[in-house]
């Protein structure tokens, strides 16, 4: 069954209003966006509890919208994408969907200047995003693009950015 992008939205915000409280609206958003699979997933979890930790502040997953529009994720993406104050990138691997949500975010200003990416040095990555998305106009390093060893290091960098 396919679904116009209005349809998406009109079911998008009726899920949105069982993820969030009310009070929630008045927070700073922050979309965190990687892989989530068994083996990345505590990486982003861990991301999620350290920004939570900050005042005035939500993060979130896209899979916390399970009900919405899974026909097609890119609309998913698009709408939540939209409402987030901030997106943060995860990239411990390119492989999956973020690698999808990277190069949505890269193809549209308004998502890329919202954006931080955090990147597991020494990955086995893509020349489309090693030779060009992940360089300037795109990210610039140490303001918007961070390179970390390991997920304690990219803990670290979280902290040391978000809780100032």
């Amino acid at each position: 069954m396919e679904h116009s992008h209005e349809e998406t939205w009109e079911e998008f915000l009726n899920e949105f209003t069982n993820v969030f409280s009310i009070y929630d609206l008045l927070k700073y958003k922050i979309f965190i966006c990687g892989s989530y699979n068994e083996e990345n997933f505590p990486s982003l979890v861990k991301t999620k509890e350290i920004l939570n930790s900050r005042n005035n502040t939500v993060s979130f997953f896209e899979k916390e919208f399970r009900r919405t529009h899974s026909e097609n994720l890119i609309f998913k993406f698009d709408l939540i994408a939209k409402f987030s104050d901030e997106i943060i990138m995860v990239l411990e691997h390119d492989k999956g969907g973020q690698m999808i949500e990277m190069g949505i975010i890269v193809a549209f200003p308004e998502f890329y200047n919202k954006t931080k990416v955090f990147v597991l040095k020494n990955i086995d990555m893509t020349h489309m995003l090693k030779k060009g998305g992940l360089l300037k106009p795109f990210f610039s390093a140490g303001e918007d693009i961070f390179y970390y060893n390991d997920r304690e290091e990219l803990q670290s960098i979280i902290k040391k950015i978000y809780l100032k």
